[in-house]
């Protein structure tokens, strides 16, 4: 981690003259998305490995309801998520159906240490621009984003983002005006500069 950070920060440098800085999500944007390419960001910092987790679990059990949600009315809603300090459940929506839907408080009930413990937790309507189908089309794709670059790590779905994610280990602005005509605002780039193509034996 030492080693790293500053080498991640060097290599910022070297391809944005003015990256902006996002503090609260850990966020690093390296190219800004354009009329005509789509955002870059990396990550030097995992925020996951520094949170305190304490008293999540009735939000994770309830964000596995909204997910499952999600899934059964796709085009209504978007891929909900957890904020933190204080902890949220929010569900993002793209129609009015959805936003009804969104709206519905969430109850449920799981056990621990021997105990049942209920819950119920309201969530937090948010509108969205891109659909939990749209999203999962694109990122389960065979011959979708990963094909468009030999540099590509991954692909997933950021619902904080709301966002299709292609994980690249190196980009070019021609990868980035070929993303943007193809599929417009469903995706963005997480660069990984030090992460390595996993080699097939």
């Amino acid at each position: 981690m030492r080693l790293r950070l500053p080498l991640t920060f060097l290599a910022l440098y070297v391809v944005a003259a003015a990256p902006a800085f996002l503090p609260g999500d850990g966020r690093v944007i390296v190219q800004p998305a354009t009329n005509d390419a789509v955002e870059v960001y990396l990550t030097p910092v995992n925020l996951a490995l520094l949170r305190s987790y304490e008293g999540i679990e009735p939000f994770n059990r309830a964000l596995e309801i909204a997910q499952r949600r999600a899934e059964s009315h796709s085009h209504d809603l978007a891929p909900p998520y957890i904020l933190h300090d204080p902890y949220r459940l929010v569900a993002p929506y793209v129609t009015e159906r959805g936003r009804a839907l969104a709206a519905l408080p969430i109850s449920g009930a799981y056990s621990a240490d021997g105990k049942s413990v209920r819950f119920t937790i309201a969530s937090r309507p948010r509108p969205a621009e891109n659909s939990q189908a749209e999203l999962t089309a694109l990122a389960e794709t065979p011959d979708g984003p990963m094909e468009q670059t030999e540099s590509s790590l991954g692909m997933g779905i950021d619902p904080e983002l709301n966002r299709a994610v292609l994980e690249v280990n190196a980009f070019d602005q021609d990868l980035r005006r070929r993303l943007a005509r193809r599929y417009g605002g469903l995706i963005t780039v997480h660069w990984e500069p030090f992460t390595q193509r996993p080699q097939l034996d």
